[in-house]
């Protein structure tokens, strides 16, 4: 997962879907720390792969890196107009326990064989981006999406090979979206992605999402071959709430299994989809 987050109250329109509460709280403290003990106006944390947000005019900056694991994941960055001596030492022993934070909340909220977000994360994140709609009309939409006839791969593979082959569809989703977007294991070849995107942009972006997945190679099985079937719904006046846009979305991924399968169905006409197959 990608965040940056910054040490003061953001008043971005997406702010409030940009990290998990849990997540912020911990890092504000650290934030709090940082200022009290290096002297700094303004903190960042930035995690790699996140947007880099401009940084305060007429502050010095020093930085030291997130590593977990021998890899970096991000950087932690103080502001000030003059720091306090020994402030770079005292941030790096910050970054250092930023994170093991970080690490600690993958272990609780992502699935250890996809790294995709656990169900029960997904959907507090979806629910808060509902209520980012709600409150400010920033645009939200739903993808849930399975494998098709995937209980043949294991049957006929072994479940090594489903395993492998349902780490190599999350790799290649992820890859297909931006930091803020989420992608979440919603149980067994189930997954579901939300997108700050409108209709017309979630129903371009499930279809491209339909032909990487399509066109996946599992590299320690490269003769498997697997399709997905999509569902897209939107926020609107039918769809307000966390559950009501779920239920939209898993409707039209029923459809386009009955539909045929390896297709993506959402709330256009049904000719705009029959020109993607």
């Amino acid at each position: 997962m990608a965040y940056d987050l910054p040490s003061q109250a953001s008043t971005g329109q997406d702010a409030s879907f940009a990290a998990p509460d849990s997540v912020q709280e911990q890092y504000d403290t650290i934030f709090y720390l940082v200022r009290q003990t290096t002297g700094a106006r303004h903190v960042t944390i930035q995690f790699d792969g996140a947007p880099t947000h401009p940084a305060p005019e007429g502050l010095a900056c020093i930085q030291a890196p997130l590593v977990h694991q021998g890899r970096r994941i991000g950087i932690l960055r103080a502001y000030a107009h003059e720091f306090e001596s020994g402030a770079a030492h005292m941030l790096a022993g910050f970054a250092v326990l930023a994170a093991e934070h970080h690490a600690l909340w993958s272990v609780a909220h992502c699935d250890m064989l996809t790294r995709a977000l656990t169900r029960r994360a997904f959907m507090v994140d979806l629910g808060r981006a509902v209520a980012t709609w709600s409150r400010s009309g920033v645009a939200c939409s739903l993808i849930v999406f399975d494998l098709d006839h995937f209980k043949k791969v294991n049957d006929t593979y072994g479940h090594a090979a489903g395993d492998a082959v349902l780490r190599a569809v999350a790799h290649v989703v992820q890859s297909e979206l931006r930091p803020c977007d989420r992608l979440g294991r919603l149980g067994g070849e189930e997954f579901g992605v939300i997108l700050l995107a409108d209709v017309e942009a979630a129903m371009e972006i499930a279809e491209r999402l339909r032909a990487v997945i399509e066109g996946t190679i599992v590299r320690d099985f490269p003769s498997i071959d697997f399709t997905a079937s999509l569902g897209v719904a939107s926020c609107s006046a039918q769809t307000d709430t966390r559950d009501s846009l779920m239920s939209a979305a898993d409707e039209f991924l029923y459809q386009a299994k009955e539909a045929g399968r390896n297709r993506v169905m959402g709330p256009v006409h049904a000719a705009a989809c029959e020109l993607w197959d």
